[in-house]
């Protein structure tokens, strides 16, 4: 994530060249927003890539599984494709991204709803899916194109991942990586857009580091989310919506030294060695994927994350986890 270098520096009078040291920090949302969160969770994730032996979770798989076949259809209409022709190569796709998932069931899984019925017992009803079956996403899909057959949004990019220089003072450059996952001409504006699974429907908040990093190499104010949801209760308007996050100057300009400021913080957890602990944190989204590191005894550590856990690719950063469960 970070590197050092000697940058040559020549000031406005043409004096001898100064070498001074400066850290070059590669950044995404995904490692900023970790940091935010909890520096033990950075360290174990981005520096160690500790994973869990059982592989990526269903929501991450599902994710790049759409991922997946709106890239091709992005890329297919870019390319003249029409839209029947567009549809089918990009379910072709997601067909052949499930052959190789390793946690996405044929058919939807459940949870059992724990309502207790008049003679105490427990329902044994079905209620909220638990894991998202491939049948019922090329179903989700094809109500999503169907939602929106007279969308004359033109895609212009896919899957791009773009880099650029957002912050740089006498201590760090800071070289801010986002994969836009689509650029859309609207007939309004050109802005990008992040496509969002999800199994229960929230609210999306503006205060996002993904979305104001995308508007900061975008160059642009705005980006759109395109909410694909999976729930059998909603009808399609409701579960596909596209919502436009709209900022100011002012606040992508203290995006900006925010970004700056972490940057340093983690050069200074490198330097120190010393990754502490934030426990705010370990019961959001169904529980920290490194608790039980942390509820074990400091001393047992190593020999429970050998057992249940596994050192996975080095981390590449470009917003490829950021999905929603």
């Amino acid at each position: 994530m970070m590197t050092e270098q000697l940058i040559q520096i020549t000031d406005a009078q043409a004096s001898p060249e100064i070498l001074i040291r400066k850290h070059n920090v590669i950044m995404d949302a995904t490692v900023l927003t970790a940091l935010m969160a909890c520096e033990r969770y950075l360290d174990l994730r981005f520096n160690q890539n500790i994973i869990p032996i059982s592989g990526t979770a269903n929501p991450l798989e599902v994710g790049q599984l759409v991922h997946k076949i709106m890239e091709v259809y992005n890329l297919s209409i870019i390319d003249g494709k029409i839209k029947p022709t567009a549809i089918a190569l990009g379910m072709e796709a997601g067909a052949e991204f499930y052959k190789t998932a390793e946690n996405i069931p044929e058919e939807n899984e459940y949870e059992i709803s724990n309502k207790i019925l008049k003679d105490g017992t427990k329902s044994k009803a079905k209620g909220k899916i638990k894991q998202v079956g491939y049948k019922w996403i090329v179903t989700t899909m094809e109500m999503y194109f169907n939602r929106w057959k007279n969308d004359s949004w033109v895609p212009l990019e896919a899957e791009k991942v773009r880099g650029a220089v957002v912050f740089e003072d006498d201590d760090v450059r800071v070289l801010w990586k986002a994969k836009l996952d689509t650029m859309v001409d609207t007939y309004q504006d050109i802005m990008p857009g992040d496509y969002k699974t999800m199994k229960q429907l929230r609210n999306t908040l503006s205060l996002n580091n993904q979305f104001m990093g995308q508007c900061l190499i975008a160059k642009t104010r705005k980006m759109f989310v395109d909410k694909i949801g999976f729930q059998k209760n909603l009808e399609p308007n409701e579960k596909f919506v596209r919502q436009v996050m709209s900022y100011g100057a002012e606040q992508l300009a203290e995006q900006v030294q925010t970004i700056g400021y972490y940057a340093k913080y983690l050069v200074d957890l490198r330097n120190g060695g010393f990754y502490p602990p934030r426990y705010t944190h370990c019961d959001k989204y169904n529980g920290c994927m490194y608790r039980r590191i942390c509820e074990s005894q400091p001393s047992d550590r190593d020999r429970f994350m050998k057992l249940n856990f596994k050192i996975g690719e080095t981390w590449d950063p470009v917003n490829s986890e950021d999905i929603d469960d």
